[in-house]
């Protein structure tokens, strides 16, 4: 069922885009009226603000000696602080142009004759990508779904133990009927769409519902890089083959990438304005904006940003 406009109060709702403060824009197809729908969050995360200047005090007047009677003066009034500056995500006009000279530099010097990729790697893809499709998902086996997740063609998945130690609680045929839902939900949502629906949370969000475990459709270890291993084969055209944020030890994450690439330092997660699903999705973007043309697919433009990473 549609949202309702509270203009005109007809279920004619459509959605526009994502607001500056992660609200979402709607648009009433019937009346033409454009709303904010969602919560505004309590607590933007901020930058630090500019420390404010407090007046240099005043020379005392002189104490007159012909009386002995002394004034105490109240305390002042501790300095405003300055409002705190929420900080958007960073785009593509955030970069540096330095850095975007050093790209193109390290674009042109990546090696050519550098070593083929895994072979089963485009078979994988394609069969998991037919396999994640609406017509495929409802018929993917148990042991497809989980190794999957298990295995490192493509993208090292990382520490799978928990997605294994639930998978083992369940049983083979829960454990797949779960996952194919968390996966269904991740790419389609509640209406089953393949476009965004404007009834249905946008993708960042319903991400961030099956990292956090807020959604009915989660599933107990299939978190960040789980998800993101499913959307960098379902949707090859705009996800990268790396599956986290932040990279931990490894120090390859999309965060570290950006750092050492683009010069841009990505805002730390949250639970209001950046979340999970947005920082995840948002600095995969940026990456590929940035990289532009000149890569066979985005494995090949991965491939490409590891080792400019390792160039830094």
């Amino acid at each position: 069922m549609a949202l309702a406009c509270p203009s005109c109060e007809v279920g004619a709702a459509e959605y526009v885009g994502m607001a500056d403060d992660g609200r979402n824009e709607m648009r009433c197809t019937s009346c033409g009226h454009h709303w904010m729908h969602g919560a505004r969050p309590v607590s933007p995360r901020a930058v630090t603000p500019k420390p404010v200047k407090t007046p240099a005090p005043r020379a005392r007047a002189p104490r007159a000696t012909a009386t002995t009677t002394t004034t105490t003066r109240p305390a002042p009034a501790p300095a405003a602080t300055a409002a705190p500056v929420v900080r958007r995500f960073p785009t593509l006009d955030d970069v540096p142009g330095e850095a975007l000279q050093r790209l193109a530099a390290l674009k042109a010097a990546w090696p050519r004759a550098r070593p083929r990729p895994d072979p089963y790697a485009a078979d994988f893809r394609r069969l998991y990508e037919l396999m994640f499709s609406r017509a495929g998902l409802p018929h993917a086996e148990p042991g497809q779904l989980k190794d999957f997740v298990t295995t490192d063609v493509l993208a090292l998945s990382g520490n799978t133990s928990s997605f294994s130690r639930e998978w083992r609680k369940l049983g083979d045929r829960d454990a797949s009927q779960r996952f194919r839902d968390a996966i269904e939900y991740l790419l389609r949502g509640e209406s089953g769409d393949d476009e965004q629906s404007p009834d249905d949370p946008p993708l960042e969000d319903r991400f961030t519902a099956l990292v956090d475990q807020t959604s009915p459709h989660a599933m107990g270890g299939a978190r960040e890089s789980v998800l993101t291993h499913v959307l960098a084969v379902a949707r090859p055209e705009r996800f990268l083959p790396i599956l986290t944020v932040d990279g931990g030890s490894g120090g390859e994450g999309k965060r570290e990438i950006v750092a050492s690439v683009l010069g841009v330092e990505l805002p730390p997660v949250d639970r209001g304005r950046h979340t999970i699903g947005r920082v995840a999705c948002g600095s995969n973007d940026l990456l590929v904006d940035a990289l532009g043309a000149g890569f066979a697919d985005l494995d090949d433009a991965a491939a490409f940003l590891l080792w400019a990473h390792g160039q830094a």
